[in-house]
């Protein structure tokens, strides 16, 4: 067998390249540069010599050309006169390069022979969890076919550099009840480049099924992964998004938005409904105001060329033209910042400032200020041009009790302003800002909307939160048509009336209130709030200002050590801000959490991408990439379960499927986000915490491939004009629609948690429940539901403290575990789920090694034997006195319990006796001396007895005593 592969493998991967081929270089060519003056005749050159399309002008005005030159070729061009510069490839490099290429395809090869036919039995084939592992295999079918999706971990993959690995390839087959294997695909490593080094994430592959194995049913499809190594594993497939959902009654409502609505407009839109259906909505001020829509009025005067309002995000103002006295680094010395004291629709965009020319020579530099006109009449030197520096007429602004009513003057940057400032035409001061008039300036009122019939806190919530990040327009919508929809089909659609009346639900539309204004109307890219902590605030800086509020979170945020994906850099987009929950817009988000601890269950919504994730969402760049504490399996097998309703319906509005590429912990299928709400709500609060992200890429085909095209933060509303793509028509309407069918699904999930009161079914599978000496391994399977599972492997009964069972790695299957200890090793379990619902305790008993008998046989033994005869000694009439006296009695007893008693069956029961007097106080120590639950040895008891003498008693000479019966017996012989 093994023989029979390598050929085919051998004749796959084909013979060296030829060195005679006309399509390679002769053995002793070079590329190399060569450098000819200017003016060279290069198009002459390149029909006596092999030039590649490539040409460079230096400094110095010469022009590099690349030849791929003989030694005789490089002697006659320096012959020439040409210089001759670096080798870039010659016959060394260029046979390691085929050699390299040539190895790659032999294991390209060998993997895809592998995954087709299976690896040779002479090999060591891996066994199950080896060194190639299949973690997931789904198929899925969306408006544009039918997909297999697999991911596999490869072990032998390993990190060689910063960017670099080294590892078997990995290629994937497939098939049905037939067992005929598919050609293979090869499978594409997944590194994560955030970190250093970049991390080996697993190998991935997304693959078109079409005619025939699109047909195959989703239970006879196997999927098999090989690697180069002869590395195999296989799996069963399942369907993605599993499971059906019921279907809405046929009048549903949904459509509640003909374009894309601005923060304002959303808010009046849900204070609408809440006014309308007061039995269904509640409307709740948040505490905090944002900071605003609005800005002090700002601008720059003092240029030679007038500032024309651009931005940079460089902080440059920019070289004019090749004036050489108007270069970035003049302007800089000559800029004049001006910023408003009054915000701009107070007042500040009617501030103007206006540089005059000097009056006369030797003019003096003078302020003058008329109404909210501030004019500044510039010194003039001795031929009467102007010699005022740019700080001194910071300074001379700034002095003046006028004008600094007005504004604050300063230089550009921490500039020192030694420039000359040019005069400047009378310029308004402006605020950048231009919204509509229905958009309030000033601080924007967020709010909650609790829906549901019951809104007291004691049904399950549910929260969302939407645009967090200003530019992703369709995520308020989402917010908007859910809220729609639950409330107006309430009264007409069964379901939608089976959630309010058991849900509760928490729709923020717009955590980001100022962002979105400023994203609809001024600055489209922006992502963050508006609130500037750059120390500079001038306006070619002013759309890099703002917090990205999804990263101001308390939890595994950039304050709380090197977690990655936040930035200090205030001009950065995922700038975090000065500290955790700095900003209004987050402390109102956890305000919401804090207040109603009902909420179970939440969403935040960005976009785009089409993903679906929950925490951990965040890892240390430490070499390993260290995540926030992941999940148990059992978690995030809930996870997975409930985002089975979502998914499915989000799929139902136009056939769109997340894939599960894109489903998972957010550290695992995107980046780390520092500080996220995700990350908030499960850690802090124990919310489960899902990031939506809308937008996910659209299949360009519906026959061939798996290209896609990515739909952006603004994709088309309606019609795709002014130069969108056409294929990505309503795209923005479509993208809202369909996760707002998401968030009914988990509003779903919800309710099926609420009403969840039955204890998850559990197993255990083992390799063998007895072996003769080989370890035993052994999993546990999930029979209904997601939950965690703790065992024990000493007998003893498992309890919440108990170990739990865990995945094997992040975002991989659950872990095997082994029993090693010769004899029976009792495996007890039980299970909890997400509900906090408990199994009873299962056991389950795994030997190593044949279990045989040896022994004797023990007769039924009672033994007594008694020491030395107590004696108490003389006892003195007349004196008050006790006396002690004792014997040893050996006990020897198989029984299962014994006891041993002390009895006196003569005259004068109890008392001692002399002759026919008896003494008038009964000896103590009769009875029952000790009993034994269990066998005993030559075990001495101490048997003693007292006696009392008073005073009072008569005593007669001689000896007093008694025979005693010792009695050793039992219930059990």
């Amino acid at each position: 067998m093994r023989i029979a592969i390598l050929a085919v493998v051998a004749l796959l991967a084909g013979a060296a390249p030829a060195a005679a081929s006309d399509e390679l270089p002769t053995a002793d060519s070079a590329l190399v540069q060569v450098f000819v003056p200017a003016g060279t005749d290069i198009s002459a050159l390149s029909e006596r010599y092999d030039l590649a399309e490539y040409k460079h002008v230096e400094e110095d005005g010469s022009v590099l050309i690349v030849a791929d030159a003989t030694a005789a070729d490089r002697a006659a061009l320096r012959a020439e006169g040409f210089r001759i510069g670096s080798t870039i490839e010659d016959a060394t490099t260029r046979a390691a390069v085929a050699e390299e290429r040539d190895a790659q395809r032999e294991a390209d090869d060998l993997a895809a022979a592998y995954a087709e036919a299976g690896a040779p039995k002479t090999r060591a084939a891996v066994a199950a969890r080896g060194e190639t592992v299949i973690q997931r295999a789904d198929r899925f079918t969306n408006y544009a076919g039918t997909f297999l999706y697999v991911e596999a971990f490869n072990k032998a993959t390993v990190s060689t550099g910063p960017t670099s690995f080294s590892g078997p390839t990995q290629a994937l087959s497939y098939a049905g009840a037939d067992g005929v294997y598919a050609a293979a695909t090869d499978m594409q490593r997944y590194t994560d480049g955030t970190t250093t080094p970049d991390t080996y994430m697993f190998h991935r592959q997304l693959v078109r099924l079409t005619g025939p194995a699109a047909q195959i049913p989703v239970g006879e499809l196997t999927v098999r992964v090989a690697s180069s190594s002869g590395a195999v594993d296989t799996s069963k497939v399942t369907t993605w998004p599993g499971g059906t959902l019921p279907p809405h009654v046929a009048s549903y409502q949904q459509g509640f938005f003909n374009r894309y609505q601005d923060p304002t407009e959303n808010r009046a839109q849900l204070d609408k409904l809440a006014t309308e259906f007061p039995n269904l909505v509640t409307a709740v001020n948040l505490p905090h105001l944002s900071a605003g829509y609005q800005r002090k009025a700002m601008g720059i005067v003092g240029l030679k060329t007038p500032y024309a309002d651009q931005v940079a995000n460089n902080g440059s103002l920019g070289n004019v033209g090749t004036d050489a006295t108007q270069t970035a680094a003049i302007r800089a010395t000559q800029a004049l910042v001006i910023n408003t004291k009054a915000w701009g629709h107070e007042g500040g965009n009617a501030v103007s400032v206006e540089l005059k020319a000097p009056a006369a020579p030797n003019a003096p530099l003078l302020v003058a200020v008329d109404g909210s006109g501030i004019v500044v009449s510039l010194a003039g030197d001795a031929a009467g041009a102007p010699a005022s520096k740019t700080a001194d007429v910071v300074a001379a602004i700034n002095a003046s009790p006028a004008a600094a009513a007005l504004v604050t003057a300063s230089t550009f940057r921490g500039n020192l302003g030694q420039g000359i400032a040019q005069p400047t035409a009378k310029t308004l001061m402006k605020d950048y800002l231009n919204a509509p008039a229905h958009v309030q300036r000033g601080p924007f009122q967020q709010r909650v909307y609790r829906i549901g019939a019951h809104r007291d806190g004691t049904k399950v919530g549910v929260f969302f939160t939407c645009q967090v990040h200003a530019r992703e327009w369709t995520t308020g919508l989402t917010c908007v048509e859910t809220a729609e929809r639950l409330v107006r089909n309430y009264a007409t659609d069964p379901q939608t009336k089976q959630l309010l009346d058991n849900v509760e639900v928490f729709i923020h539309a717009n955590g980001n209130p100022d962002g979105g204004h400023l994203s609809m109307y001024d600055f489209a890219s922006q992502r963050r709030n508006m609130t500037n902590y750059c120390a500079y605030n001038d306006p070619l800086g002013r759309n890099q200002w703002g917090v990205d509020l999804n990263r101001n979170y308390t939890e595994y945020s950039r304050f709380d050590g090197p977690w990655v994906g936040a930035s200090g850099d205030c001009t950065a987009d995922s700038y975090s801000g000065p500290g955790e929950a700095s900003e209004p817009e987050t402390k109102n988000d956890m305000w919401i959490a804090d207040t109603y601890p009902n909420i179970k269950f939440a969403s935040n919504m960005h976009s785009f991408g089409g993903y679906f994730m929950w925490s951990p969402g965040a890892y240390l760049d430490d070499g390993k990439r260290t995540t926030s504490p992941a999940p148990n399996i059992g978690v995030e097998k809930y996870f997975f379960q409930a985002g089975e309703k979502i998914l499915g319906r989000i799929k139902e509005h136009r056939g769109t499927v997340i894939t599960p590429a894109r489903t998972g912990p957010i550290a695992d299928v995107i980046y780390s986000g520092a500080g996220s709400s995700a990350d908030d709500h499960w850690y802090r609060k124990g919310i489960i915490g899902y990031g939506f992200e809308t937008g996910a890429d659209r299949f360009i085909s519906t026959e061939e491939g798996t290209a896609q095209i990515q739909t952006g933060f603004q994709p088309p509303f309606g019609a795709a004009t002014g130069g969108a793509d056409p294929r990505l028509a309503n795209e923005g309407r479509d993208q809202a629609m369909e996760f707002a069918s998401g968030n009914f699904g988990m509003i779903e999930a919800a309710y099926d948690y609420a009403l969840d009161t039955t204890a998850p079914k559990t197993s255990i599978e083992y390799s063998a429940a007895q072996s003769d000496s080989a370890p035993i391994t052994f999993k546990f399977n999930w029979l209904d539901e997601a939950a965690v599972i703790r065992y024990t492997t000493d007998g003893s009964t498992p309890t919440l403290a108990s170990p739990t069972y865990n995945a094997e790695r992040p975002r991989g299957l659950g872990e095997l575990l082994t029993v090693t200890k010769p004899g029976v090793t009792e495996v007890k379990w039980f299970a909890t789920d997400i509900k906090g619902n408990q199994s009873a305790v299962q056991t389950q008993a795994l030997q190593i090694g044949e279990q045989g008998t040896v022994g004797g046989t023990v007769p039924a033994t009672l033994a007594l034997t008694l020491g030395t005869p107590a004696t108490f000694g003389a006892f003195v009439p007349g004196v008050d006195a006790e006396y002690t006296a004792s014997t040893d009695a050996t006990v020897i007893s198989t029984a299962g319990d014994a006891t041993l008693s002390v009895a006196d069956t003569g005259a004068n029961p109890g008392h001692l006796v002399n002759g026919a007097f008896a003494l008038p106080q009964p000896l103590r120590g009769l009875g029952v001396v000790k009993t034994w639950s269990a066998p005993t040895s030559n075990e001495k008891v101490t048997v003693t007895f007292k006696q009392a003498i008073g005073k009072a008693d008569a005593l007669r000479t001689g000896t007093y005593a008694k025979t005693l019966t010792f009695t050793l017996s039992t219930t059990s012989p």
